[in-house]
């Protein structure tokens, strides 16, 4: 079971405030008019305005339209309802981000009869003990990538359910990159294939689909066809493959003493995940949009394996410091190729010295608070670029080094 909820920050702001219930209501990062519209309610969405949307834009589209910044505590704490709700069903939850998450029913319930009946009981327990504006989508299937392609399929406040029997009829309805997994570079990749549709990918021949596209490849294909090759893991956020962060910036600019104050904060907050995690990095991205643009990104793979903060941010920063071309408007940084701490990277020059002033860094961090002690070029950040929210758990996820995806985060 896959449950998605709709329209998650924006239907927030909306049972917290009566008066925006009905209303398009945009969540920013910044008020400011070159902030971004970091969630929109349905209502917005009627009306042309979606995540991503610039302030200023917006406020031309929709007049009346209700902006509010965005509030991440409050945020976590409806969550932390909801996923108490889905754990009373089975204790293999896995958050997918902080609005959506699959639920392995295996063991609890006999059919999709019972499956239905619980994820009708959960929308109603929703609305009942968290708010009764908030909705969402449920996608019930027998592998995890068809439940959620389930709970796409009707939005908002939906309930699917997908059988072996109704899949080639499903395909038949769908474009390729309707499905999770499939972007627009995978798409054009498989069209020069001769693959155009979902049946045409079922049908492939499996030694081809292995032969050209590789082990990833091979896995869209198992998927597509039904075989379960992810089961929900409730340890998945615990060591995820990559780990980053992403800020849509309040001004656009092109100055890089600002653009490197804000990039040193996502290599501290990046730095500081890698770390609890217990591993290292070998291998850096950063990634950047333009105001009217999507943006670009670059990638370096590093001598050694790094953690530190300043090795993150010196790798990234010198990707950013050649190669923008226009004001930016958003900064990422995500490390990959990630491997657990070795001791035989303590034959690193002054890895020991700089491991132990890292780890005295964290320890006061942790104690005291975040950025009780920083790095000296972080200073003026915390005004500049406050806490906000993340979607997921890392950036950018590469699908192969050349092939970028982008998601929302932090």
């Amino acid at each position: 079971m896959h449950i998605d909820m709709n329209s998650y920050f924006a239907s927030v702001e909306q049972q917290a405030n009566p008066h925006f219930r009905g209303q398009p209501v945009g969540v920013c990062a910044y008020l400011s008019k070159n902030g971004c519209i970091i969630a929109a309610s349905k209502e917005a969405k009627a009306l042309g305005v979606g995540t991503g949307a610039i302030v200023q834009e917006a406020k031309k589209l929709i007049p009346q339209i209700k902006l509010v910044e965005c509030d991440p505590v409050k945020y976590r704490h409806v969550t932390q309802g909801i996923f108490s709700i889905f754990r009373d069903y089975t204790q293999i939850v896995e958050p997918y981000s902080i609005d959506e998450a699959f639920l392995d029913l295996t063991g609890h319930i006999k059919n999709f009869r019972f499956a239905k009946k619980v994820a009708q009981e959960i929308k109603k327990r929703i609305k009942k003990e968290i708010g009764d504006w908030l909705t969402c989508s449920i996608g019930i299937s027998f592998t995890r990538f068809l439940a959620k392609v389930a709970s796409e399929l009707q939005k908002p406040d939906g309930l699917t359910l997908v059988k072996p029997r109704h899949i080639p009829g499903l395909y038949k309805r769908l474009e390729l990159t309707d499905v999770w997994g499939i972007n627009f570079r995978m798409a054009a990749r498989l069209n020069r294939l001769g693959i155009l549709s979902l049946m045409d990918l079922y049908n492939y021949p499996e030694t081809n689909i292995l032969q050209i596209l590789g082990r990833p490849g091979w896995y869209l294909w198992a998927k597509i066809r039904g075989e379960e090759i992810e089961e929900v893991d409730p340890d998945a956020q615990k060591l995820p493959k990559s780990i980053g962060h992403s800020y849509c910036l309040p001004v656009v600019t092109r100055d890089l003493d600002y653009l490197g104050k804000i990039l040193m904060k996502l290599c501290e907050k990046t730095g500081r995940r890698l770390r609890a995690s217990g591993r290292v990095a070998n291998r850096i991205y950063v990634g950047w949009s333009y105001k009217y643009q999507y943006g670009d990104y670059l990638h370096r793979k590093t001598p050694k394996p790094i953690y530190d903060t300043m090795d993150i941010w010196q790798t990234a920063f010198g990707l950013l410091n050649t190669s923008i071309r226009s004001e930016v408007s958003m900064l990422a940084v995500t490390v990959t190729d990630l491997r657990p701490w070795s001791g035989q990277m303590e034959f690193w020059h002054n890895t020991i010295k700089q491991k132990n002033l890292t780890q005295a860094l964290d320890k006061i961090n942790d104690k005291f608070g975040e950025y009780s002690v920083y790095h000296g070029r972080m200073f003026g950040t915390q005004k500049n670029a406050p806490e906000r929210v993340g979607f997921r758990k890392s950036v950018l996820i590469p699908e192969k080094d050349e092939d970028l995806k982008y998601i929302p985060e932090e």
